[in-house]
């Protein structure tokens, strides 16, 4: 059994055309779990929520009752290195958790959560990926003629759209992308010794800048004239938001039809092996 984690509807979706046949299983009411069967072996797909709270979540709810033998985070990712480009894949060597530390007069230093084992806590600031996984998925990769990047991944709680942030944070981690899920599944994960890595497209490059995103989001509670009327003004007040967002959806069909094509490539030399 395998078992694939998606933050979105969205990006779940692309897995239709390889798992034509899928259950939906019982689950908590903001999880959707679904079963299928590919050459011979039970996936299970998991749409969580984005966020690490909601990773972590959706994960311990898979976790507690089944048993795969590896979990694999996808979706999308914003860029932190020039080198990446919009539709490129980058397979994760470690994800990181970015925005857990300690605060204090002098900035911010980064110590990854504390985790309880042998009678003590250890500060754990990276979750490697297993190398026989992080093998077939850059296998994977090349049959499917995809440009892909290995390297680290990291994990905030917050859509980082800022050029400048975005460079900086490349520099102080070393990582080549940015999400919002990965490192607190690996968490989960970890303690439950399943192996645990994530794929992510990138829809976004360094340079994309979207100030003001937050503005033209779809709130709870929200009714729909109030969500336009929000879009509208921001439409007015900066005329290239809409180009921005245009390019920013662009960025995210790219990114997710190149996943497609790299699950359709991996997932049957995973169920296969």
């Amino acid at each position: 059994m395998i078992a694939l984690l998606f933050a979105t509807p969205k990006e779940a979706s692309i897995v239709s055309p390889l798992l034509p046949e899928k259950t939906t299983c019982e689950s908590p009411r903001h999880l959707r779990l679904q079963r299928s069967e590919l050459s011979g072996e039970e996936v299970l797909l998991l749409t969580c929520g984005v966020g690490k709270v909601a990773a972590a979540a959706g994960t311990m709810f898979l976790l507690q009752r089944q048993r795969p033998r590896a979990l694999l985070v996808c979706g999308t990712a914003g860029a932190l290195t020039t080198d990446a480009r919009v539709g490129d894949l980058v397979l994760s060597t470690a994800l990181l958790p970015g925005d857990v530390g300690v605060a204090h007069s002098g900035g911010f230093g980064n110590t990854g959560p504390g985790i309880y084992e042998e009678g003590r806590v250890a500060f754990s600031p990276s979750f490697a990926s297993p190398p026989w996984l992080l093998w077939l998925a850059a296998d994977a990769a090349r049959e499917a003629g995809l440009p892909f990047h290995l390297g680290p991944v990291l994990t905030c709680d917050q859509v980082v759209l800022d050029p400048e942030l975005r460079s900086h944070l490349g520099e102080a981690f070393r990582a080549l992308a940015v999400e919002m899920e990965g490192a607190a599944a690996a968490q989960v994960a970890m303690h439950e010794e399943v192996p645990c890595m994530a794929v992510r497209a990138i829809s976004d490059e360094l340079g994309h800048d979207f100030v003001g995103m937050e503005k033209i989001l779809r709130y709870r509670g929200q009714s729909r004239r109030n969500l336009w009327e929000k879009r509208f003004h921001l439409s007015v007040s900066d005329p290239e938001a809409i180009s921005r967002a245009q390019e920013l959806l662009r960025g995210r069909d790219l990114a997710l039809a190149n996943l497609g094509l790299f699950l359709a490539a991996f997932l049957p030399a995973l169920c296969g092996g």
